[in-house]
């Protein structure tokens, strides 16, 4: 039995890239979906979701019902980390221990004693009503699907939260202490729901350590005087340097320039116009770590979830052109097979729900983050006014006169990248070419996005990198 004398502690800030949905389980008259809060009803990471999501990368892949004789080397050991339950007498406790992440306020301070002071009390109306994001999905027909209509909140993007990690072990456990540290800078490092959907990416902002030898005097006595508050300053941790890890993934950017004018809608209107672009705030933090007030009105937003949408069906076609599934061949019935998440490059790369009726449950391989453009960027103050003509009289029809803003560049020359992931497998080759195919449809203004399509807007073009180097342009 080894010699538990090391402690490692780790504080670290984490930045919310994309909007984040920690789920609480629990909904309301108004929303589908709430996130986690603390007791103060600000939002909040639980440490059980961030040991999940730090456990995974590590025994991903190893059979953890194995008896102890059966597991490799490697296997014991991780586990050991992170504890694990096994059969009667097997099984250990964690020797790391993960504190919630709460949310950072003023001057890199959590709210964190049971009764808050009113500076902190400023803040919990920012965080009372969070952004919702509304879903539909939508079949091949282009239309929403039964039961598909549902909403969420979000945590703004930009949002700080604070947590520390604490690790019991000896000398040897620093090679896995370092690994556990750059997982968490690593592009894979997504948490909470919609992963897959835009939400969940966190950027390490900053990260403070300190290794303690408790054989060592100086050590054992600083690990005795540190302040177990997350509030405290404990000038025995050290700032470590940040580094972002992008491994085993595909990366695709699109750089991207609008033909003319888009809308991603946020479904209701304002008091000029019955339908208006979808915006969101995000949060910015000063330079001594406080929040600043909510950015702007709020930037405009493309949401990942139309992306993917969007991306799916084209894959789709590509593939069922490639293998010469056409509709004409097939009864409606038949043609089924070869559709959503039936088709097999949707399948690979975007996955299917658990309880799919042809397919075993899978999470999806594509990762698309939200994309924010500020009003420096982008405009929302074109309308356009509608009316649907009776044909007998060539008036206006009762009822059909409604209007509606939308997004345009106000530079022509101004371009947004469009970032993909795709995690690395063992992809057939036809999968890649359909997936690659719907993307190079985007930049040859092929695949229009958003909404209004059919009245021409959402028309893009520009051009696409693999792993750094040109697949196509349009230019």
């Amino acid at each position: 039995m080894k010699k538990l004398n090391y402690r490692y502690i780790a504080r670290v800030v984490l930045e919310a890239e994309t909007p984040l949905f920690v789920g609480s389980g629990e909904s309301s008259l108004l929303k589908d979906a709430l996130v986690q809060r603390d007791n103060h009803g600000f939002p909040m990471i639980q440490g059980t979701s961030l040991a999940g999501v730090l456990r995974h990368p590590f025994l991903d892949g190893f059979n953890e019902t194995l008896k102890d004789e059966k597991k490799s080397e490697e296997q014991k050991n991780w586990e050991s980390f992170f504890g694990y339950q096994g059969n009667k007498k097997e099984g250990a406790g964690s020797q790391l221990k993960v504190s919630s992440a709460y949310l950072v306020l003023q001057n890199g301070k959590i709210a964190e004693a049971l009764n808050i002071d009113k500076e902190q009390k400023a803040f919990v109306n920012t965080f009372e009503n969070l952004p919702v994001r509304q879903h539909v999905r939508i079949t091949d027909k282009g239309v929403a699907k039964e039961h598909g209509l549902f909403d969420n909140e979000v945590v703004y993007k930009g949002t700080r939260f604070l947590f520390e990690l604490e690790l019991k072990g000896d000398k040897d456990d620093s090679k896995k202490w370092e690994k556990l540290i750059s997982e968490l800078q690593n592009q894979k490092f997504r948490i909470g729901q919609g992963t897959r959907n835009g939400y969940g990416r966190l950027s390490v902002n900053s990260i403070k350590a300190k290794e303690f030898n408790l054989d060592n005097k100086e050590d054992f006595d600083a690990y005795l005087d540190f302040d177990p508050s997350l509030n405290a300053e404990n000038k025995s941790l050290i700032s470590l340097d940040k580094k972002e890890i992008n491994l085993d993934y595909i990366y695709y950017k699109l750089e991207l320039n609008p033909d003319d004018f888009f809308i991603f809608s946020a479904g209701y209107g304002d008091d000029e116009v019955d339908n208006i672009p979808i915006t969101e705030q995000i949060i910015t933090y000063d330079n001594k770590d406080s929040i600043e007030k909510l950015k702007e009105k709020g930037q405009t937003l493309i949401p990942a979830t139309s992306i993917k949408g969007a991306l799916s069906h084209r894959t789709a076609f590509h593939y069922n052109k490639k293998k010469e599934y056409f509709a004409e061949k097939y009864a409606d019935k038949k043609f089924l097979e070869y559709i959503e998440a039936n088709n097999n490059a949707v399948y690979e790369l975007f996955g299917a729900e658990e309880g799919h009726e042809n397919r075993d449950g899978q999470r999806g391989r594509v990762i698309i983050n939200d994309i924010f453009l500020s009003s420096a960027i982008v405009s929302n103050d074109k309308i356009f006014n509608h009316v649907a003509i009776d044909r007998f009289t060539g008036g206006a029809m009762d009822g059909a006169l409604f209007s509606e803003k939308v997004s345009y560049f106000d530079d022509k020359n101004k371009t947004f990248n469009l970032n993909i992931y795709v995690e690395q497998a063992d992809y057939k080759e036809d999968v890649i070419e359909a997936f690659e195919g719907a993307l190079k449809d985007i930049c040859k203004g092929l695949l229009p996005l958003g909404g209004m399509t059919t009245k021409g807007h959402g028309m893009f073009t520009g051009k696409l990198t693999k792993n750094e180097e040109e697949v196509y342009s349009y230019e």
